[in-house]
């Protein structure tokens, strides 16, 4: 049957875009692209939600989310982020990061209107804004800057139709972690074009060598016009779990409450105790595995050293953008064919944006023996392509 004439433009218009779904494993492949962390939260976590279980905490909370969580994350945002909110009236727990984007969306955007961000940059953006009738607004960025954004050039995307900003540091695909000169040039753009920022900080704890993140919502005057978006997913290991959160003014909070409820109408419950334990608890736990994931970011530089192919310099997330024009290949062509002839996965870097073109998005959430063992194949099919 053919079901194309029920379906909506919109749904017509997203037709593919995620590209095909499968469940199914492929025996032999490894994933070196993956987004999703390869550990789990400590057992306290767990057992967190399993008391919730037995308590039998499984009806509604309130829409916001409980009282406890909402107030440990505010109280975490305090401490780590220089960031003041009202748990009562500022926070908004969410079904991960991805429901909390598309309720900011859904509150902030008309049809036709524009959100500017730079690129490449996170694909939900894009999926959020055409869903809605508005616009994505790609700002090109490039190797040479280590794909850093120049103020001027978000400055020149502007227009009467731009209704907000979307920062995401440390970023994916890149892996770059946005320097506070230019965290603060897109405030000061921000406050004179009357603009809200979105914050996109869900890797926040991923940040390697010198490198440090900034929240936007703290740098003066970005209080008021700053929305931030995190989640337990990517630094917690909690990404089938899905919590996130909103953390704004009061009044955006409140317009977003509509969608959300529509949506969630809360996050899960068992979920919402799980996180209230894992922000209650020292982050000790922590270090290893980001101790972990610093030897693999090594590891992958010093395998496209010796290839040699470049990339860029992986400053914060747990992604590795690496350039692979000299291979005569296109993005979607080298994927196709490390899939093919290597049987490894990556996601090729257009997926945010057509900056991405020419390279690849590499990770470094595959855990040991696989981890060294597709780095190996990668060697050897890229010099296979460089002959």
């Amino acid at each position: 049957m053919d079901y194309s004439k029920y379906l909506s433009t919109r749904a017509h218009a997203l037709h593919g875009a995620l590209g095909k779904q499968t469940s199914v494993p492929i025996p032999g492949l490894i994933n070196l692209g993956s987004g999703t962390p390869d550990f789990v939260p400590p057992p306290f976590v767990m057992e967190a939600m399993q008391q919730a279980l037995r308590e039998n905490k499984v009806q509604y909370t309130a829409w916001t989310g409980i009282p406890e969580l909402r107030a440990a994350i505010a109280e975490k945002l305090k401490v780590e982020n220089n960031l003041h909110y009202d748990p009562a009236t500022e926070i908004l727990v969410t079904s991960g990061a991805q429901e909390a984007l598309m309720t900011v969306m859904m509150a902030l955007c008309n049809p036709d209107d524009e959100v500017v961000t730079p690129a490449p940059h996170y694909d939900e953006y894009t999926r959020d804004t055409r869903i809605l009738g508005a616009k994505l607004v790609p700002v090109e960025t490039t190797r040479e800057t280590n794909f850093t954004v120049n103020v001027a050039d978000l400055a020149a995307a502007i227009t009467p139709r731009t209704r907000a900003l979307i920062v995401l540091t440390p970023n994916n695909p890149t892996g770059t972690v946005l320097p506070e000169a230019t965290l603060r040039g897109i405030a000061q753009l921000a406050q004179e074009r009357d603009l809200l920022v979105i914050s996109d900080e869900i890797y926040e704890y991923y940040v390697f060598d010198q490198h440090r993140h900034i929240s936007m919502g703290s740098l003066p005057g970005m209080h008021e016009r700053t929305i931030t978006v995190n989640s337990f997913s990517k630094s917690f290991g909690l990404t089938g779990m899905r919590l996130g959160y909103i953390a704004a003014p009061a009044p955006l909070i409140e317009a977003m409450l509509p969608f959300h409820h529509a949506m969630m109408i809360c996050a899960n419950v068992v979920t919402q105790y799980g996180g209230l334990a894992v922000l209650q608890q020292p982050r000790d736990w922590f270090k290893e595995h980001l101790k972990e994931y610093d030897r693999r970011r090594h590891l992958w530089m010093e395998t496209l050293d010796r290839i040699p192919l470049p990339y860029s310099e992986p400053q914060g997330a747990y992604y590795i953008f690496i350039d692979i024009r000299p291979t005569g290949l296109t993005s979607a062509e080298f994927c196709a064919r490390a899939r093919e002839e290597a049987r490894l996965v990556f996601q090729p870097g257009t997926i945010g944006g057509g900056a991405g073109e020419g390279f690849i998005r590499g990770a470094l959430t595959k855990g040991s023996p696989d981890f060294e063992t597709g780095l190996d194949r990668f060697t050897t099919f890229v010099q296979g392509l460089l002959k």
